[in-house]
């Protein structure tokens, strides 16, 4: 057995580890399970005695054929987010092409090449937990495919070289060295390289964290909670089935009861529209906004609950505990209308007032949270809202800007015109019951409209042509009328704002699958929904979500799976990575630089104490006094003298041995002179190779540096009579012969000095 004897079969894992990494990203399995086998096939087709390759002409009309089929893919779909997984797909199926080539050590590396393109392009569509692992045995199998192929290169070279000379001279044929050994050396010379290269990549990671802005983003396909509502992405968004957190709800009685709807859980409010970049965002120009935020402490007891306003948990309010499984986020989900929170840790929460939004600052945290509840009120009136926001009140009547897309207006008249024609009568502003009960029936109206059979309800947005002169909104409105929970509450919010009535978006999850032997909801990654709330009083907002509940279950119940009842097991190694890991930024960094000088801080006056406590209780002992601080400081200086002077001379009588060889420690105490014979040579440019002899070593420095030959002769033969003709040295002779190796140091420094 020997180092290479596996090669082609490393090179195969190289491959694989590639194209699950990228099956897991894009969720491409099909691809990634047909190019596997493939992958493995190759083996049984290319290799051993009777295999056959194919022609290299033939594996550059396939791989041109690959090539110009992807490009008409981007040409037909020309998006930026898609341009890197068609990359990576590319460079999967040429490197899965390349194993049934004739190869050199050449064309594997560039196998190689072809899949780290292909992990690097799938990095760039996914965060999770197993694709990591992916990434990082990918990364190891790298390292030893480098190795490997370094080591077939040198013995590709030198067998020619072989092959060259071998008419001219009798060489015996290359073999490469067999046995133990040789693999046992390169096994831990891989690992070696392998935990070197990690702690690099660890000490990148904690310098260089991810920025706060590109939390959570990701290219191609959408999955999961994003507090964000972007429309101008063709793309799909995929039905995870992967649990996110799970929710008890309990009455004021504290019984766990499942709710008569969906629950909705808010975690993001928009409320303005960007008609250029085509998303949601909030309006950070609202008088106020920021004066009202204030933050909310908790100390790390889950029944011990802090108020968000001035309002005290009424005994009518409900408790919602939340407990993660794999999200790892800033935000918390809360029911409207939120009153008091508590957590498992000591937390900093930031409460907005005027979207009843709560995010944690993470502020002095490694991690995210993992549990939290919160006492809710359902059904709050004016005044308790007016206490859990704790500020002014805002106007009593809704704001007039209307929607800055044209043509979203004339739709929304025409839909009132033809379903209820006397709310184009714009209500009394004098009378605010008037105003709030007319946006409720505007609402309404829109509401059922956008739930008709005009339009339909899909994840898969590929098929449907984003027009770059065309607003998302009223092409969803005018032309599409296909889309997802986004699109239907874009729409009814856009329909709302243009007559008039305050409406924003609401981003976070929808809760629909009940366990009722745990008690709880099971929200899931694909449980993510957007829905809209309408302003219906001066400070009261209402739910409307254009997405029929219908839909929402059916979609809930075709996810369901037989492996749902064993993701526990993963998904909590999952919240570990999303928390630990992928929410590692610039303030994580800043904390965990500040808790590292503080343990050191710490540890350094610990031990200071502890020196400072032993020293007075040693004085003490012994009635040094005042001076015996002297003594004590005099005495650990020479300790520690002692101690170097020890690991020297061990250091040296292990260095002794390693050029000497096994010998009695007599003869290595003796023979300690011929470390500085030796590092005379090296200085003076001539290293003795460690097949040839020191007499020989000499003869041929004769030649070439014949004063240091004639320096090193008698040293030489010294260390011949001691180390294999038994002479014994007494300390004056030991002496001198150490004082003539120095001075053969000098002469090798002096000579190197004087050449130019």
């Amino acid at each position: 057995m020997n180092p290479l004897a596996r090669y082609p079969r490393q090179l195969r894992v190289e491959v694989c580890l590639a194209l699950a990494a990228y099956s897991v990203a894009l969720q491409t399995f099909e691809l990634g399970f047909i190019l596997a086998v493939a992958a493995i096939a190759s083996g049984y087709m290319s290799e051993g005695p009777r295999g056959r390759t194919l022609p290299r002409w033939a594996a550059t009309v396939v791989a041109l054929g690959i090539a110009g089929w992807t490009l008409v893919i981007f040409l037909n779909n020309p998006l930026p987010e898609e341009t890197m997984a068609l990359i990576g797909r590319l460079a999967c199926l040429l490197a899965t092409l390349r194993l049934f080539e004739r190869r050199t050590a050449k064309d594997d590396r560039q196998v190689v090449m072809l899949c780290v393109v292909a992990v690097v392009a799938a990095a760039l569509y996914s965060f999770q937990l197993l694709f990591g692992v992916l990434v990082i045995a990918f990364a190891a199998q790298t390292i030893r495919m480098i190795m490997l192929n370094r080591l077939r290169t040198g013995f590709d070279a030198a067998r020619n070289h072989r092959q060259k000379i071998v008419a001219s001279s009798p060489v015996p044929p290359l073999e490469v060295p067999t046995g133990r050994a040789p693999v046992m050396q390169f096994r831990v010379l891989a690992v070696i390289c392998t935990l070197a290269a990690f702690l690099a990549a660890s000490v990148v990671f904690v310098i260089f964290p991810r920025t706060t802005g590109a939390r959570g983003r990701t290219l191609g396909m959408r999955t999961g909670f994003a507090p964000r509502v972007e429309l101008g992405r063709a793309d799909q968004i995929e039905q995870s089935n992967r649990e996110v957190f799970t929710v008890r709800w309990s009455d004021p009685r504290g019984e766990p009861i499942k709710w008569p709807q969906p629950l909705l859980l808010r975690g993001a409010v928009l409320d303005q529209w960007d008609p250029v970049d085509r998303e949601w965002v909030a309006d950070q120009s609202r008088r106020g906004r920021r004066r009202s935020i204030r933050t909310v402490e908790t100390d790390g007891s889950i029944e011990d609950f802090t108020r968000l306003g001035s309002l005290s948990p009424p005994l009518t309010a409900y408790t919602q505990t939340v407990t993660m499984r794999s999200l790892a986020t800033e935000r918390v989900f809360a029911r409207w209308a939120p009153v008091s929170i508590a957590c498992d840790e000591s937390r900093t929460f930031i409460f907005n007032p005027s979207s009843f939004e709560i995010t944690d600052s993470a502020t002095g945290r490694l991690g995210r949270f993992s549990t939290y509840r919160l006492k809710v009120l359902p059904s709050p009136n004016q005044q308790e809202l007016l206490d859990i926001a704790g500020g002014s009140l805002p106007p009593n009547r809704p704001r007039t800007r209307g929607f800055p897309v044209p043509g979203v207006r004339e739709e929304a008249e025409r839909i009132l015109l033809e379903r209820a024609p006397e709310l184009l009568e714009p209500a009394d502003p004098d009378d605010p019951e008037t105003v709030w009960q007319r946006s409720r029936r505007i609402a309404d109206v829109f509401t059922e409209y956008l739930r008709g059979p005009d339009f339909s309800y899909t994840l898969d947005l590929r098929r449907v042509t984003i027009r770059q002169d065309q607003d998302p909104i009223l092409s969803f409105l005018l032309d599409q009328r296909l889309g997802h929970c986004q699109y239907f509450a874009s729409a009814l919010c856009a329909l709302c704002q243009s007559m008039s009535v305050d409406a924003r978006v609401v981003t976070g999850f929808v809760a629909v699958e009940y366990d009722d032997t745990l008690d709880h909801y099971v929200v899931r990654e694909s449980n993510a929904h957007a829905w809209v709330e309408v302003r219906t009083g001066r400070i009261s907002w209402r739910e409307f979500d254009p997405t029929s509940s219908d839909v929402l279950e059916e979609l809930q119940a075709g996810r369901r799976s037989w492996a749902d009842e064993f993701r526990w097991i993963y998904d909590r190694f999952d919240f570990l990575w999303n928390s630990r890991i992928v929410a590692f930024d610039g303030d994580v960094q800043a904390t965990l630089a500040e808790e590292a000088s503080s343990v050191a801080q710490t540890r350094a006056e610990k031990l200071f104490d502890w020196v400072r406590m032993t020293a007075n209780r040693v004085n003490r002992y012994f009635m040094l006094g005042p001076a015996g601080y002297i003594w004590l400081g005099v005495v650990f200086v020479v300790i520690v003298v002692a101690v170097i002077t020890v690991f020297t001379v061990v250091r040296r009588r292990r260095m002794i041995r390693t050029v000497i060889g096994r010998a009695p420690n007599r003869v290595l105490r003796e023979a300690g002179f011929y470390l500085d014979l030796l590092d005379a040579f090296s200085r003076a440019g001539f290293p003795k190779p460690s097949h040839r002899s020191p007499m020989a070593h000499v003869e041929i420095l004769r030649e070439r540096r014949p004063d240091l030959a004639e320096a090193a002769a008698p040293l030489v033969d010294l260390f011949y009579e001691i180390r294999f003709g038994g002479r014994r040295l007494e300390s004056e002779s030991r002496r001198r012969a150490e004082s003539d190796a120095r001075n053969l140091l000098l002469i090798a420094s002096r000579r190197e000095a004087e050449v130019p």
